[in-house]
């Protein structure tokens, strides 16, 4: 048997944009997601939520954007590019939203499914890690178990205030219900602020607090 954890790793880029504006621009931290970061705590953290003795994580990772491929524009997309340049970096494959987007109306990129389901159908993991608080994925988990793949979802719960008043953003409730492990990742975060020194996998981008903030922001 191997020792390595084969772990789908599914990071939905309409949450992403939201906890990235709630950590910018409303809480003490003041930055965004680093996505080397994140997934070097990922892959710790699989070791601790999935059974079987592994001993190291061999991860897919996939970012999947709200936004339809910027490459038939010609103009205004400059921070896009930015983006899929520093998860490309990171190790990440981006894939643009061919599903149903409508004007400037954004929406989860539903094609994280059909890609989920193709990756365990091949048995190419042996667990998924899915990065989202959007209801459209709460089928996919129970179709994944049903495949001999179990889910660990990465979920966040925040308040930030708009227009006068509070914007309550969680994480939905079917899609929790339906994963084998859930990680409240706003808890994770404020219990890793509260260390004096920052552990191995810090989940943030450090900036100077002069600096400018990243073009792609």
């Amino acid at each position: 048997m191997s020792t390595a954890l084969r772990i789908g790793f599914f990071l939905d880029g309409f949450t992403l944009k939201k906890v990235n504006d709630y950590y910018r621009n409303f809480h003490d931290i003041r930055s965004h997601l680093d996505f080397r970061g994140l997934k070097t705590w990922v892959k710790r953290e699989a070791l601790k939520q999935f059974e079987g003795g592994y001993r190291e994580v061999e991860m897919e990772s996939h970012y999947y954007h709200p936004f339809p491929n910027p490459h038939i524009y010609g103009r205004d997309v400059d921070g896009t590019f930015k983006l899929e340049h520093e998860l490309q970096a990171a190790g990440f494959h981006v894939h643009y939203n061919n599903h149903g987007v409508v004007g400037d109306v954004l929406g989860p990129n539903l094609g994280l499914i059909e890609d989920a389901l193709l990756l365990a159908s091949y048995s190419k993991m042996d667990a998924a890690v899915l990065f989202s608080t959007q209801g459209q994925f709460a089928p996919l988990p129970d179709r994944l178990r049903a495949m001999g793949v179990p889910t660990m979802l990465l979920g966040w719960e925040f308040v930030y205030p708009k227009a006068k008043r509070n914007v309550y953003w969680k994480t939905d409730t079917c899609l929790r219900a339906t994963c084998a492990r859930y990680v409240a990742m706003e808890k994770v975060v404020e219990e890793n602020s509260k260390q004096p020194v920052r552990p191995k996998g810090w989940l943030f981008q450090k900036f100077h607090p002069y600096g400018r903030k990243p073009a792609w922001y």
